[in-house]
């Protein structure tokens, strides 16, 4: 009953999903960097250089070239084979391909997490109803996101992490570093062959690939810039972005105390379990320790999830349960896009009815708290709406040409008034992080029980 519950909610999820009010801009939006960026390599430009990329950003269909509206181009040059190969197509065509490897990726990740937690398959189509209204995984595959293609490769390589070419896939999953670190948790003296194929791999691609664009320095300065540049940006949910306004001036000792922290938390928590359960344990814990982090990062959470569901299912341990119905809800998207709050307060429901639905007990009653508050919070979210980038950009909007990527990008951020410290859009960042935090307490608290790998023994 409840997984018909959750079914229903779905379809009525997509039957109430608004029609464009408003141009629509580039399609999968994301993808206008990557594209571009391959397409500048291809030519013999830097895709790190403002105007190099904009020259084949405001090419996209799309894109109003009228005004700057520079989306920049971060992640590392050891990718860009990927994207120069996609470059050759024509944007759509390019597009249309790059969506279907994100559907396979995100799938396969969704797959390896509920496989390593020890799902039965009787049980895996409800596991699969409760990722349907994960909205990490949906924006991911919204925007086009490269943290889609990064959780794939990196939950098949957790579920492989005793083999040693799992090492492969650990190596794979740095395309996203930001998400990639958590399969540190995992590090054993069993798994020392996998963690020294991966290390060797990107040691040895990082070498080739960013000599060509100045090498590693010149590259974690360029991402330091742009972590500077949205630190106070309502996109942002890392716990540094959030704890900014109350801590300006000394944004290097927060984020370097979030980086210990999570690290000390980790060290401490993961010996106690088994080295994909330590993993999943990271992964919760990301948000807090990383200094970049946006909502489709939070795709790593789907691991930590299998892991709460799978203790869920076995023993009606709530706590892990919960956090992943606070996890699943796009608190943000109910002041970015008010008309939009019916899909997202049923997605919700579904993901709650689908949880329920793998232990039906009295205890699930308290899987509706996360649904309560949103039905709470959505006519104050509508009353403060979060603007959208580039929409709300002024028209003819041109920066100095003297900036870089980071400084346009900063510019534009707050021309578009993404930049002002509203405490509502604070509290809508937060609580996706109180489900992370949920999820992290959860597994510290079970022993979950792994198909593959047990106790670290292979």
């Amino acid at each position: 009953m409840l997984a018909a519950a959750a079914v229903l909610l779905a379809i009525l999820a997509a039957i109430c999903a608004p029609h464009p009010t408003r141009e629509p801009g580039v399609a999968t939006r994301d993808f206008e960097a990557y594209w571009s960026a391959g397409r500048t390599a291809l030519e013999g430009g830097s895709p790190y250089a403002r105007d190099d990329l904009w020259a084949r950003e405001r090419r996209v269909p799309g894109v109003d070239a009228s005004r700057d509206e520079l989306l920049p181009f971060v992640s590392p040059p050891v990718v860009l084979p990927l994207f120069e190969a996609l470059a050759h197509l024509p944007y759509e065509t390019a597009r249309k391909l790059w969506l279907a490897l994100l559907v396979a990726a995100c799938a396969l990740g969704a797959w390896a997490s509920f496989a390593m937690a020890g799902f039965r398959r009787r049980d895996a189509l409800i596991a699969a109803l409760a990722t349907l209204g994960f909205s990490p995984l949906t924006a991911t595959l919204g925007l086009g996101q490269l943290a889609g293609l990064s959780f794939g490769v990196l939950a098949l390589g957790v579920l492989l992490i005793g083999r040693p070419y799992g090492g492969i896939a650990l190596a794979c999953s740095a395309v996203q570093p930001n998400l990639a670190v958590a399969a540190l948790g995992g590090l054993r003296r069993t798994t020392t062959a996998a963690y020294a194929i991966a290390g060797l791999s990107v040691i040895t691609a990082a070498a080739v690939s960013f000599a060509r664009f100045g090498g590693v320095p010149a590259y974690l300065a360029m991402v330091a810039r742009h972590g500077s540049a949205e630190l106070g940006d309502a996109i942002q949910f890392s716990l540094p972005a959030l704890l900014a306004p109350f801590a300006q001036g000394a944004t290097l000792p927060l984020r370097a105390l979030a980086l210990a922290f999570g690290v000390a938390v980790t060290v401490v928590v993961a010996p106690r379990l088994s080295a994909q359960a330590s993993v999943a344990f990271a992964c919760a814990v990301s948000p807090f320790a990383m200094p970049f982090f946006h909502h489709q990062d939070l795709i790593v959470a789907l691991m930590p999830a299998a892991f709460a569901l799978a203790a869920w299912q076995r023993t009606g341990a709530v706590l892990g349960a919960l956090g992943t119905a606070f996890v699943a809800i796009d608190w943000l998207d109910l002041a970015q896009q008010p008309q939009a709050q019916p899909e997202d307060l049923l997605l919700g429901a579904a993901a709650a009815c689908a949880i329920a639905a793998l232990r039906p007990s009295p205890q699930a009653v308290w899987l509706i708290l996360p649904t309560t508050v949103a039905l709470a919070l959505a006519p104050v979210a509508a009353a403060h709406p979060v603007p959208l980038w580039p929409f709300a950009l002024p028209p003819h909007f041109h920066i100095s040409a003297q900036l870089d990527a980071a400084g346009t990008w900063a510019r534009e951020q707050e021309a578009a008034g993404l930049t002002q410290a509203q405490p509502l859009w604070m509290t809508l960042r937060a609580l996706p992080l109180l489900g992370c935090a949920l999820l992290a307490v959860a597994i510290a608290r079970d022993r979950p029980r792994s198909r593959t790998l047990r106790q670290d023994r292979v």
